[in-house]
């Protein structure tokens, strides 16, 4: 199971990936002053992943581009980004196949492989729950679900 938490007073997402801790940090653009760099990681729509296994060394980045609605996920020299349509599925490619996110309005989606289930997950308040997925996808699938997280974070700002 994958289970992504922010942890909002901390200013932290933390993941939980098959029994393995990762810790994600939102990445400021720019420079300014402390209180300045400080309001801007509040807003970041980009995060930097580290596991417990690579001792500290990021791992990967998720950005998410609220204009495009689109989730981007960068490991090592590795990228994919998702593609969203008005009011249609979200998709991505992985490993030449492609994929589809079908959501409810209960916060409960399903991944797609054409027509067959791959995975299913909850994004609840401040948590984003995978279950279900192949091993092979999981590295990935926590990665996706961290975007999905900060696409939520960004949107219930606005509110």
């Amino acid at each position: 199971m994958i289970r992504a938490t922010a942890r909002v007073l901390r200013n932290v997402i933390e993941m939980e990936v098959g029994g393995e801790a990762w810790s994600c940090q939102p990445v400021a653009e720019g420079t300014g002053g402390n209180l300045t760099r400080r309001i801007a990681l509040l807003f970041s729509t980009r995060y930097e992943t580290t596991r417990a296994s690579d001792g500290g060394a990021v791992h990967s980045t998720v950005t998410y581009q609220p204009k495009k609605d689109e989730i981007l996920i960068q490991v090592a020299e590795q990228k994919w980004r998702t593609k969203s349509t008005l009011f249609g599925p979200i998709t991505f490619e992985y490993g030449n196949a492609g994929f589809t996110i079908t959501e409810k309005l209960t916060g409960r989606f399903g991944i797609m492989r054409g027509a067959e289930l791959i995975a299913s997950g909850e994004l609840l308040f401040r948590t984003c729950v995978i279950r279900d997925y192949p091993p092979e996808m999981e590295g990935f699938l926590a990665n996706l679900a961290l975007g999905y997280l900060i696409r939520t974070l960004w949107w219930a700002t606005l509110r």
